[in-house]
């Protein structure tokens, strides 16, 4: 099936499909892209992570039992030059937008994963319409879509907005993101369904998620009914996110984590005991947000946007931290002109959570304990989604003037 029969608008959608091979399909896709991670993280192993070194930390091993230190999908010739050492988390600095980007990834795993004809699937923050930093910027999804097309890929967007945001077509357009998309001929795809209230031209099929996971037990103990994604993003070769770096009013930071919510049908998602009621209790969001992550679409990479980022409320300029003084009038923003790259998702989240710590007032959630011990960070290394070891860790930005600080803090 080709990239355009997945992304046209068409008269029927919404159906649940439940074959076989389409199942077994994402999961050797799936199964592909956790290679990279595995790559990454057994990368980092062999590096020492500099000063936090650890001999009792040897590298990641794939199921297989071989070296996942060596990225087998790269294909390196043997007469090209010497790769530059690729750092498990890249951090890059500028007044530029884009030239944040390019010093971030240039010190970690690039697009070479990518080869020609596969489909990229561009998991964008598109929670409301409100411009960036609530939504991703449309200068980096340029930056993005101009990567993977040098690869020879297929790029296409997709999202849904808040499942009681009747609209996510209206905020596309809002944020910039139907712009962009239009202005570099990028398939663009609302994740909608009727019952949701998108028409059905631009609903598509859903896949079911597994219900149980190996160290996470059974999906019902946290979530009601189904936990579905599109087909789309189901057959994708590669899923990118491109995040940004918001404070959470009840989730304490939205990073590439929880911006996975966004491809959960609607539906699926608004059920009371779901995420209608949002609630932390015994950590019941947390525990979602991670299940949904660990059965979801592994990442072949995450973009994380703090060039800007919101630093007080979120994630809508409106949402009130509870702590927030009576002066509080809305959501607070600040400049930190950074972009942090990996393709561990986890380890990208406490980054961005580290940078925030140096940015956020003391009454913001995001405050009240160390990254190591955040509840969503505690719930997500327990599922396995990425690094589990301080010593692991392995940040390299030599452009970004708080470095030692920001590292200091996710290993705190």
């Amino acid at each position: 099936m080709k990239l355009k029969d997945l992304v046209s608008p068409r008269k029927t959608g919404g159906r649940t499909i439940t074959s076989r091979d389409l199942l077994d399909e994402y999961q050797a896709k799936d199964l592909s892209r956790r290679q990279l991670l595995l790559g990454a993280l057994g990368a980092a192993a062999l590096a020492g992570c500099g000063s936090n070194a650890s001999p009792s930390n040897p590298p990641t091993t794939t199921d297989s039992g071989t070296d996942a230190s060596t990225d087998a999908s790269a294909d390196v010739p043997t007469d090209t030059t010497p790769a530059r050492t690729a750092h498990l988390v890249g951090m890059g600095q500028h007044e530029d937008h884009i030239m944040a980007a390019e010093a971030a990834l240039a010190q970690t795993h690039d697009f070479d994963f990518v080869r020609p004809g596969q489909r990229v699937y561009l998991k964008v923050n598109t929670n409301s319409g409100d411009v960036f930093p609530y939504s991703t910027s449309p200068d980096m999804i340029r930056w993005v879509v101009e990567k993977v097309r040098e690869r020879g890929g297929e790029v296409f967007i997709g999202d849904r907005s808040f499942f009681g945001d009747r609209s996510t077509a209206r905020n596309f357009q809002n944020n910039g993101i139907a712009g962009v998309a239009d202005e570099l001929s990028v398939p663009l795809m609302v994740f909608g369904d009727m019952a949701a209230g998108d028409s059905a031209a631009n609903s598509v099929d859903w896949m079911e998620l597994p219900d149980t996971e190996e160290t996470l037990g059974a999906r019902s103990a946290i979530w009601t009914g189904s936990m579905r994604i599109p087909v789309p993003v189901a057959q994708a070769d590669h899923v990118i996110s491109l995040s940004v770096a918001k404070t959470h009013f009840i989730a304490t930071f939205t990073m590439s984590m929880k911006n996975m919510i966004g491809i959960i049908n609607p539906v699926d998602r608004s059920r009371t005991a779901n995420l209608g009621s949002h609630s932390t209790t015994a950590d019941r969001l947390y525990r979602q947000v991670a299940f949904m992550n660990k059965t979801g679409p592994a990442l072949s990479l995450v973009v994380l946007d703090a060039w800007n980022a919101l630093i007080s409320g979120g994630p809508t300029p409106t949402d009130r931290p509870p702590a927030a003084p009576s002066s509080w009038s809305g959501g607070v923003t600040a400049e930190p002109h950074c972009v942090i790259i990996s393709r561990d998702r986890l380890a990208a989240d406490m980054t961005g959570v580290a940078l925030l710590k140096t940015l956020a007032p003391s009454y913001e959630r995001i405050m009240s304990t160390t990254v190591w011990e955040n509840r969503q960070v505690t719930r997500a290394r327990d599922a396995g989604l990425g690094i589990n070891d301080r010593a692991l860790y392995d940040l390299a930005g030599p452009t970004v003037a708080s470095l030692d600080m920001i590292r200091q803090l996710v290993l705190a």
